[in-house]
């Protein structure tokens, strides 16, 4: 067969009969076939040649089968080797298939018996190349997937700093734009010069200290920055008066915080500021307002912005009064915590003196 005529099957055997039958039954089948009568040339012959199949007799003087099994095995190991052996070689026989011998023949050979355990072995032996074939090819592929995943991964490191510098550049225009909501706020009210930006300074501050995390950090400033966002619908002359408000008056301020939640409740990105804005007037004990929150339904930043928002408050001059002292400041915080206030945060207000943050 067409196939078959490339395969070429070396015969190692002293006995020159046994030789000629084997030629004989495998050459008829269109197999090549190279001969040696063994001995120490047989290496040499072995190395010098192309084959696919080796058939060694066991018993042979000076180099035994059980040599060239282990030569075969260590210098062409997808060579299958079949072994010949006599009736009383069959524990042999079986040793040698443990030391990696494909099968064995019994002699005298039967063509039968010779030419389907060679078919077998030509089969296996196909199947091992092909196994390697397929484990090289993997390990081909296997490197070209690596390359492209550090391929791509160069590139979509490129591509995140690419998002992080986008993202800080708007985030700093977001900042600024804030900033001048913030500004226009305090030019309607002179009372509160400068009172967003050390709010913001002081929220941060703290916030950083109660754990939040970079993106929670990044809302808790934009709210700070507009907390008093609302005061753009209320009566200058309201915010501006020098004496106390009358109960209408304070009704009209309130409203400062709902005002600032509608302004800013359907833009993209600003729904969680909205949130935390209209809740920084709520009270701990739920005596707050716009609508009664108490304890943990007041969220947490609203909390921290409450907590800065007095400090700021008593500690700041008006026109009608200096600031007070930081020790009647500390000692009314304390007074408040817990009703007014949270006093886990007013805790740890104190105790890491935030405050200073406002300075510089």
């Amino acid at each position: 067969m067409e196939g078959q005529q490339k395969r070429s099957i070396f015969i190692v055997d002293d006995e020159e009969p046994i030789r000629k039958v084997l030629n004989t039954h495998l050459t008829k089948e269109g197999y090549g076939v190279i001969q040696s009568p063994g001995g120490p040339s047989v290496f040499d012959m072995l190395r010098s040649n192309s084959f696919d199949l080796v058939i060694s007799d066991i018993r042979m003087p000076e180099v035994d089968g059980i040599k060239v099994l282990e030569f075969v095995r260590e210098s062409f190991d997808s060579v299958p080797v079949i072994m010949l052996t006599g009736l009383n070689d069959i524990s042999i026989a079986v040793d040698v298939m443990k030391k990696g011998a494909f099968d064995f023949i019994m002699k005298p050979v039967r063509k039968e018996d010779l030419m389907n355990v060679v078919r077998k072995a030509l089969a296996n032996r196909d199947l091992r190349l092909r196994n390697k074939e397929l484990e090289l090819e993997n390990r081909e592929y296997q490197l070209f997937l690596e390359q492209k995943v550090r391929e791509r991964t160069k590139e979509l490191n490129s591509k995140a700093m690419e998002l992080q510098k986008a993202y800080g550049i708007l985030k700093s225009m977001n900042i600024q734009f804030i900033n001048v909501l913030a500004e226009t706020i305090e030019a309607k009210d002179r009372h509160t010069s400068g009172h967003c930006n050390r709010m913001r300074q002081v929220c941060v501050g703290l916030g950083r200290l109660a754990g939040l995390n970079p993106e929670e950090l990044e809302i808790l400033e934009y709210a700070s920055l507009l907390h008093d966002l609302g005061k753009i619908g209320i009566n200058e002359a309201i915010l501006n008066k020098e004496g106390p408000l009358t109960e209408e008056e304070c009704r009209h301020v309130k409203e400062h915080s709902l005002i600032g939640e509608k302004i800013l409740i359907g833009i993209p990105l600003m729904e969680q500021v909205a949130r935390i804005i209209v809740a920084h007037h709520e009270n701990f004990n739920g005596t707050g307002y716009p609508r009664n929150l108490k304890g943990e339904e007041i969220p947490f930043a609203a909390r921290i912005i409450s907590v800065a928002d007095l400090y700021d408050a008593m500690s700041s001059d008006r026109p009608y009064r200096k600031g007070l002292p930081l020790e009647v400041v500390v000692e009314e915080m304390k007074r408040v915590a817990g009703t007014q206030l949270d006093p886990g945060l007013v805790n740890l207000f104190l105790e890491s003196k935030v405050y200073q943050f406002s300075r510089g």
